[in-house]
């Protein structure tokens, strides 16, 4: 309908202008063929039509029109015609050698895919020269591009990793982003025919953010379709079928009813393995509808796959529908032998089972003739290529047996002498070095066992003396606390010996005689000799206690300083009282005091540094 409305509206035109025809805008025409071109062939067509209708277009701009005409057959699956039109724009463009360049890439395309890769190279080596001539660097990596493609084909995977990697490196240093993402794309389909899925897969990732950030909405949604497939490679198929639905909502803004129909192929055959045969069969259909309205040559492959699937889990009479209505769409006739002999096996499959002998009988001769087909096709091209190969050596040979002379053989002796020696001396030079890297590794694995052995016993060692340190420092806190123990026992026994003569003094009567003990005892309770034996052992235990109290605090007394010695011994308030003869009140007001001097209000703060000195 939309074709039939562009005709009508471009034999129009002339009338509605009334004869004030607009200026023609090759450019704005040229944008919207290529927008249209995936999404609605036939009105691509008739816009193709009306540029050529244009009499004064120059020739730079009407082999433009043609390459585009040739793009367009070749989408609809039209190779001949496409071939043609790309060689008609060449000749057209023969005096605009950089435009000349596009075709002779799109000729090369068609080439690759009949398999006739020579040709293609050939088309691509001119266009290469004509780039580098006109320092067209965007068209140089292009073309790069597309040799890498010829090698993936030829599964070079090597040399297509180096030609695409050359484009990459061309575009970097020109500082042009525009096309990088589909090389990094194309370097990326590579490694996964490598079966390298990982770094595909990075790959994959950088393209995707690439062309995000371009707002490069379809070439991310092809990216994505082939991220899906890497994915699924790595037995990711969540991962897979979340990027093939993210790419059909994008396509669906641009009609892209091909690459939506493959999507939903690729969601279809991962539902299928999964045993999710109602999903499956739904996308198979939705994959069917998709690529017969976009008349693509995948439908009938498409088609074979999803028979196929029907097959195997005996729905013959879903598989019959889609067997007919492949067989009825315009661009099966345009598909390719494989294709064809795959749908014709899978529908012989069908019919057999569907009692319908005749036909299965017709489906099987049919492939049975498409395989001889095809048999016969590579058989020849073998022998073509034998010849070739046969005449080029002889015509060699014969041109060698006329230079040759009667002392060529000779000095070929002599240089197969030399060659040889060479080579030997060079396997030795070779083993010796080898040998001598052997040497060199054994001796440095050698040296690090013997550091990583001296590094263990010293190892060793600290571990010894850390657990010697730790025993000595057990003992010598083992020693300090008997100590403190023992001296805190002798300042009790102090205590009790002075309570004990205190009782005598009060059971005494008052006698005069009594009064002269009591003045003896007295005596004897006055001396201070036990405070020195006391003091001596204390400073023995902890000799800097005093001094240091004294450096801190100086306003301490010495008897200040004595009764802390005690405090330090963990002795109560009762025992201290008992010790220095004073009420237990006067103790208390004595470690108040105490405090006060070393400007303390905390009694916990106070025994810490009693402890910690």
């Amino acid at each position: 309908m939309q074709k039939y409305f562009l005709i009508l509206l471009l034999s129009l035109s002339p009338l509605i202008s009334k004869g004030q025809e607009p200026a023609f805008n090759y450019k704005a025409l040229e944008t919207k063929i290529r927008k249209m071109l995936s999404t609605a062939p036939d009105s691509t067509k008739v816009l193709i039509d009306y540029a050529l209708s244009q009499k004064t277009l120059p020739d730079s701009l009407r082999g433009n029109t043609y390459n585009l005409y040739g793009i367009y057959y070749g989408n609809i699956g039209r190779q001949d015609s496409a071939l043609y039109y790309y060689k008609k724009a060449i000749t057209v463009l023969k005096n605009y050698p950089n435009i000349k360049s596009r075709p002779l890439t799109n000729i090369s395309v068609i080439y690759r895919n009949m398999g006739e890769y020579d040709l293609s190279f050939a088309c691509l080596d001119e266009a290469l020269e004509i780039a580098r001539k006109y320092n067209n660097k965007p068209a140089e990596a292009n073309i790069l591009s597309n040799m890498s493609s010829n090698y993936q084909f030829m599964q070079e995977y090597d040399k297509a990793v180096t030609y695409v990697l050359k484009g990459i490196e061309i575009l970097k240093k020109e500082g042009n982003r525009d096309y990088l993402p589909v090389l990094y794309q194309k370097l990326a389909n590579t490694y996964m025919k490598m079966r390298n899925f990982d770094f595909a897969k990075d790959m994959y990732l950088e393209c995707l953010k690439m062309m995000k950030a371009k707002n490069d909405e379809v070439n991310y949604a092809y990216t994505l379709i082939n991220y899906a497939e890497c994915v699924l490679h790595m037995s990711q198929s969540d991962k897979a079928k979340k990027a093939l639905k993210e790419a059909i909502v994008i396509l669906r803004k641009f009609n892209d009813e091909e690459h939506i129909g493959v999507a939903y192929s690729k969601i279809a055959n991962i539902s299928f393995f999964e045993n999710n045969l109602d999903v499956s069969f739904n996308n198979y259909d939705a994959a069917l509808k998709a690529l017969t309205k976009a008349n693509s040559l995948d439908a009938v492959i498409i088609a074979a796959e999803y028979v196929e699937a029907l097959n195997k889990t005996k729905k013959y009479k879903e598989a019959l529908v889609v067997i007919e209505n492949t067989k009825k769409i315009p661009i099966y006739k345009n598909v390719s032998a494989q294709d064809k002999l795959r749908l014709d096996v899978a529908a012989a499959e069908t019919y057999n089972n569907t009692e319908n002998d005749a036909r299965a009988l017709i489906d099987i001769t049919n492939a049975l003739r498409l395989k001889d087909s095809l048999a016969r096709i590579d058989p020849t091209l073998r022998t073509k290529e034998l010849q070739a190969k046969f005449q080029k050596e002889l015509q060699h040979e014969k041109a060698q047996t006329l230079k040759i002379k009667n002392n060529t053989l000779q000095k070929a002796m002599e240089a197969k002498s030399k060659l040889t020696l060479l080579y030997i001396l060079c396997s030795m030079a070779i083993i010796i070095i080898i040998l001598m890297l052997l040497r060199s590794y054994w001796l440095k694995n050698r040296l690090q066992k013997e550091a990583l052995k001296s590094i263990e016993a010293e190892k060793n060692l600290i571990k010894q003396q850390h657990l010697y340190q730790q025993e000595f420092a057990d003992t010598q806190r083992q020693t300090i606390e008997d100590k403190q123990k023992e001296l805190a026992s002798s300042a009790l026994r102090i205590a009790s010996y002075q309570e004990n003569i205190n009782e005598i003094i009060e059971k005494c009567d008052t006698s005069l005689k009594v009064d002269d003990i009591k003045k003896e005892l007295k005596n004897l309770i006055q001396q201070r000799d036990y405070w020195e034996q006391f003091e001596a052992r204390f400073n023995n235990l902890h000799p800097k206690f005093e001094s240091t109290l004294v450096n801190r605090f100086s306003k301490l007394t010495k008897n200040d300083v004595e009764f802390c010695t005690l405090l330090k011994l963990n002795l109560s308030n009762k025992e201290i009282a008992s010790l220095l003869q004073i009420s237990h009140e006067s103790t208390i007001t004595k470690k108040y005091r105490i405090k006060k001097k070393m400007e303390l209000n905390d009694d916990l703060e106070f025994e810490q540094i009693l402890r910690e000195i």
